[in-house]
Order: structure tokens, then C-alpha cells, then sequence
């Protein structure tokens, strides 16, 4: 079943106004799957979108929405529309955020006034009315859901031993086998986005510097990323969540000549592209865009250089860093991967090469933490951090083992260590 199909308009109006593209700022364009994949997995994406027209179909990914989705996508022109064919026992089953856009140029989250964050959606949904109701949300707003997912882990329909909070059905990391030898590949909690025209995802950069692979099953949707070398001054110029809604400002076409890449990505397309550089994206057109993205790190050396470069002051925007603890988890999982991944007996030659690359730069680009990890594999030795603080706990009476490196230490530490990944700009 696709949602590219009548349900959903598949042109764009002819008057729709769309964000200017000049020659210089297009994305790369490959027309197979091959072509693809090789790129996604084996190349650097710094700079760069890698776009495949009809990649939905060709990558196998028509089938990926969960059916209750495509069910209250079909036929519905706005997001409330959506909302509505949702129902509240399946808004229970879901956690995700939803923003509006009643102000042009910025996004705005509709939070529970408790502050609270875990929650269903239905709750998110019942303040989204409320809200509406006493005006503080126009009822015409342009609405945006992002990171929909289960409330509850379950079996992946393509992979029934594998537990994930993901809805899509089908992923691209199921469209290869080499997937399951990247240095990190997240789908476990990949969300679904859903949006009408006027709504997007502001100005960012993602909280890990690693790459996304994104799927547009319908609707279209402009998309941008600014350069390596203004991955703080745009930011700072700019402001995080900003949006370049129509009609553009002058500031606005300032901010967009500024743009490495533009693309416009248009129904069954599939784009890769660096999470750890400024980007943001904005529906156009009729009826409803439907994407979802996975998160990965290539099995090349500066890919690798660069995701351990992540909070650190040099690379990464400060209000954009993930957890020190998670992140220091997430290296762990690296680890974990690399090591399980060369450990294979029937790893090709050409692949270990690769990856014994990208231990090679987590050795020398990563932060003491990354350092500590591998001299700990090296001797036989290491211990995952939550399995040291689950010890930690049982013999502490409950109290959770912290780590011996304070936040201002680990910044400090990852500052000085970073170090220039080969390749990058």
C-alpha cells in the first residue's frame, strides 16, 4: 500500500511558492539503488544531500507505515484531520510532540503546563484543544507531529527478535545486510513525522554528529543544510527553530543564499544527509507529507571522527548536546559494534578494512572516555558503564554508581581532545 497514490496529492500546485535553489546549492541526484546505498554506507555526508527519486519503491520501503497511520493519512487534508482518524485509543498508543505555527518564521511545542515529558499522545492531543480553546493556539495554525512512535516496546515486524519503539514496519537499515555492520545504526526509536503546509522542523543540528537517512512516502517537503564551516554562526545568527515560512523576508533569502544544499523532496523520494550540520525543513504543498528517518554513522574513518566530536565546543552547538552519559552509552555501542562486527568470520576483506578504519579514528579522534573504552578492550577488560552502575547500585543499597568525571571535566576533556576527522571541512 503507498501513500503517494490518489489518497494523497502527488504535484505540487503550479502557483505554490517554493524556497529559490540556485545551481550551486542542488542536491546530488543517483537513480539506483546501489548507487545508494554504496554512498550511504561507505561515504562521508558532511555538505552534502544524496537524494534517490523513487527510493520508497526501490529500497522496499512502500509497505513501512503502520497501517493505523496510513489509515488516518488516506484521504485527510490537515493535521487535525489526522488527529481526528487517529481517535483517542490509538493517540494512547503513541508518544510523540506536536508544534504549531501561528506565528510565521517560528515553531512553537504544545508541552503539558505540568512541564512533564513522558506522556501519551492522546495527552498531547487533549492540550493541543485545550489550548485552542482559550486562544493561545489559532485554530487555523499550521500543525507539525514529530518522533511518533509506540508508548511500549514491540516485536519489529521485519525482525521479531528485535524489541523497538519504532512504528515503521520496514526500515532501510532491513534493505541490506551491511546495516547490521555499521559503527551505530538507530532505528530502535525512529519516529514518524507528519505535516501540512506551513509546518517543519526549525533550524537545528541533531543532538549525536552523525548521518540521517530520511523517507518520504507523500506530500513534499523543502529541505536545507548550511555549510561545516557556519555550523555556529548561522545558528547563532539565525536563531535555533527558526522557519523560512512564505512569503520570505529579505533576512530569509539572506539566511537561504547561505545554504550548501536545498532540496526539494517530493513524494517516494529518500535522502541521506549529516545531522551534525545546521538543517531544517518546511511542507509544501496540498494534503499531508508523511517521512521518517533513521540515524547512523558510515563505515568510513571521518564519519566515525566526526560522531566523537559531539559536545564539544569546537564542532558541535552547545544547545544541541546530548547528555554527557548517553552520549558516553552510545560510545559504548559503538564499541560493542565495531568489535562484534570484526569478530564475524565471514566479514569481507574489503569491509574490515573499513571498519578497522573507523576504530583507527575513535581511537585517535575520540575523547578520553573513547580512549579508556578501547585500552579496556584491549586488555580483556571493560565493563559496560550501566552494568558498573547496576553493581554499583546492588552494593550501594540502591544508590546509583555515579561516574568518577564531573560534566565540567568531561567538557573540558572532549574540548582539548577533539581533534580534525579526516576528510572533513
Amino acid at each position: 500500500m503507498s501513500l503517494s497514490g490518489p489518497q494523497q496529492p502527488t504535484s505540487l500546485p503550479d502557483d505554490e511558492p517554493l524556497w529559490p535553489i540556485a545551481e550551486s546549492q542542488k542536491p546530488e541526484v543517483v537513480h539506483s539503488a546501489e548507487a545508494f546505498m554504496e554512498g550511504l554506507l561507505f561515504q562521508p555526508h558532511l555538505d552534502r544531500i544524496v537524494v534517490l527519486p523513487n527510493g520508497i519503491e526501490l529500497l522496499e520501503q512502500h509497505a513501512g507505515m503502520p497501517e493505523v497511520v496510513e489509515k488516518a493519512v488516506r484521504g485527510a487534508s490537515t493535521i487535525r484531520g489526522v488527529l481526528g482518524n487517529l481517535g483517542p485509543e490509538l493517540q494512547r498508543r503513541f508518544r510523540g510532540r506536536l508544534w504549531h505555527y501561528g506565528t510565521k518564521g517560528k515553531e512553537k511545542e504544545i508541552k503539558r503546563s505540568d512541564g512533564g515529558k513522558k506522556r501519551a499522545f492522546s495527552e498531547t492531543v487533549r492540550e493541543l484543544m485545550r489550548r485552542q480553546e482559550d486562544g493561545d493556539v489559532p485554530v487555523d495554525a499550521p500543525l507539525y507531529i514529530s518522533e511518533l512512535r509506540w508508548c511500549e516496546k514491540v516485536r519489529h515486524p521485519s525482525c521479531p527478535d528485535e524489541f523497538v519503539k519504532t512504528a515503521t514496519r520496514r526500515d532501510v537499515y532491513d534493505s541490506t545486510p551491511l546495516a547490521q555492520r555499521m559503527p551505530l545504526w538507530e532505528r530502535s526509536e525512529g519516529g514518524i513525522f507528519v505535516g501540512e503546509r506551513g509546518a517543519g522542523s526549525g533550524m537545528h543540528v541533531d543532538q549525536c554528529l552523525w548521518s540521517n537517512v530520511g523517507r518520504n512516502w507523500c506530500g513534499f517537503k523543502l529541505f536545507a543544510i548550511w555549510g561545516w564551516e557556519e555550523r555556529h554562526s548561522i545558528l547563532d545568527e539565525a536563531g535555533k527553530g527558526t522557519i523560512f515560512h512564505m512569503p520570505l523576508t529579505d533576512r530569509d533569502k539572506g539566511f537561504l543564499r547561505r545554504a550548501q544544499k536545498i532540496a526539494l523532496v517530493r513524494p517516494g523520494d529518500v535522502w541521506v544527509f549529516s545531522g551534525g550540520q545546521p538543517h531544517t525543513a518546511l511542507v509544501v504543498g496540498d494534503g499531508i507529507n508523511i517521512s521518517a528517518y533513521e540515524s547512523f554513522v558510515a563505515a568510513h574513518p571521518a564519519a566515525v571522527g566526526l560522531l566523537v566530536r559531539s559536545n564539544t565546543k569546537a564542532s558541535h552547538w552547545k544547545p544541541c548536546w546530548m547528555d554527557d552519559d548517553d552520549l558516553d552509552e552510545l560510545y559504548e555501542d559503538v564499541v560493542d559494534s565495531l568489535q562484534r562486527s570484526l569478530s564475524a568470520p565471514d566479514l569481507q576483506t574489503q569491509l574490515r578494512s573499513r571498519l578497522q578504519s573507523c576504530v583507527q579514528a575513535m581511537r585517535t579522534d575520540g575523547d578520553s572516555y573513547c580512549r579508556e573504552l578501547w585500552e579496556q578492550e584491549d586488555t580483556g577488560q571493560r565493563c559496560r558503564r550501566r552494568e558498573e552502575d547496576s553493581q554499583d547500585e546492588e552494593a550501594s543499597g540502591g544508590a546509583a554508581g555515579k561516574s568518577s568525571k564531573s560534566s565540567s571535566e568531561k567538557e573540558d576533556s572532549r574540548s582539548s581532545s577533539a581533534k580534525r576527522p579526516k576528510g572533513a571541512p
